[in-house]
């Protein structure tokens, strides 16, 4: 539809409106629901819902289950789904903007979920929108995942954006009982620039930005970061630095290693480690290591 375009210039600016003002209002959700995420192969579009029901359905007549998208507020600034009969094979589009839900519908669109809200904005968590201008169906991507929105950009997709926000889809591990962190995690804010998301590397890279400690863009594999020239090694563990298995130590990747970053030391010589790439599901987790263990293991001192 040659509006397109216009109107997801007018959706990135209703939707920073939106968010504005539900912001300022400090928009808080009450719970949270998992939002369906279903793919079309036969026109290469995305669908999102809370409706379980809705989703089996879609699964019976050929969608793919792409699992849980995201999590997404059950109260804040609302988000509408609206439907273009008028391309090959449908398709949807979600906006925090009513005007545009609105100006869409007088085009030729119809109202979806009988023009009540499909979600709702609110949380700490960016939801991004992609737009590929070289489709019709499907001709728009909405993540949560930092590196997939990335990817798409570096394929031609166009109009990265927030488009509102959600709530955090991980439950975040507390530290070991008698254990304790010298900084909170904002891993809201954690590059993908050159470590995929939720990788060993990826989390040692950003952990240790957050104490102003640098590690290069291009170390390795884990087992690798021992072996990086410029570096300090020791095995002698030291806080806040990067520990660094070989291949198969201890239970590590037996072809890549691992890489964690320590985050305490005891007088007992035991260590508490934070780490990821322990399991797609896991954004994190911590694992106290005995003064035995620790020994065993080579730490990479950051710059």
């Amino acid at each position: 539809m040659r509006h397109k375009k216009i109107y997801l210039l007018l959706a990135m600016i209703g939707a920073t409106s939106a968010w504005t003002v539900a912001n300022e209002n400090q928009v808080k959700a009450s719970s949270k629901s998992p939002v369906y995420r279903l793919y079309n192969p036969n026109s290469g579009e995305h669908f999102y819902t809370t409706n379980f029901y809705e989703g089996n359905s879609l699964k019976n007549v050929g969608w793919l289950d792409e699992g849980i998208g995201w999590q997404a507020a059950n109260s804040g600034a609302p988000v509408y789904r609206l439907y273009n009969p008028n391309v090959k094979g449908g398709d949807h589009y979600y906006t925090l903007s009513n005007y545009e839900a609105q100006s869409l519908v007088k085009a030729g669109w119809r109202w979806d979920n009988g023009a009540k809200p499909v979600f709702y904005s609110a949380g700490t968590v960016n939801l991004y929108v992609a737009y590929n201008p070289n489709t019709k169906s499907g001709a728009h991507n909405y993540t949560t995942n930092f590196f997939e929105q990335n990817s798409l950009l570096k394929v031609g997709w166009k109009y990265g954006a927030t488009a509102w926000k959600t709530m955090p889809s991980d439950s975040l591990p507390g530290t070991p009982a008698g254990w304790t962190i010298d900084r909170p995690m904002d891993i809201e804010n954690y590059s993908t620039q050159t470590y995929a998301y939720k990788q060993c590397t990826w989390w040692v890279y950003n952990r240790a930005k957050e104490f102003g400690i640098n590690y290069g863009l291009y170390m390795g594999n884990g087992k690798d970061w021992q072996n990086q020239s410029g570096y300090q090694v020791t095995s002698t563990p030291q806080l806040h630095s990067a520990v660094s298995y070989k291949a198969g130590q201890d239970g590590a990747d037996p072809t890549y290693g691992h890489v964690a970053f320590v985050e305490k030391i005891r007088p007992d010589g035991s260590i508490l480690i934070s780490q990821s790439g322990t399991g797609y599901n896991t954004l994190f987790s911590y694992q106290v290591l005995s003064k035995e263990q620790a020994s065993r293991l080579r730490y990479v001192i950051g710059k």
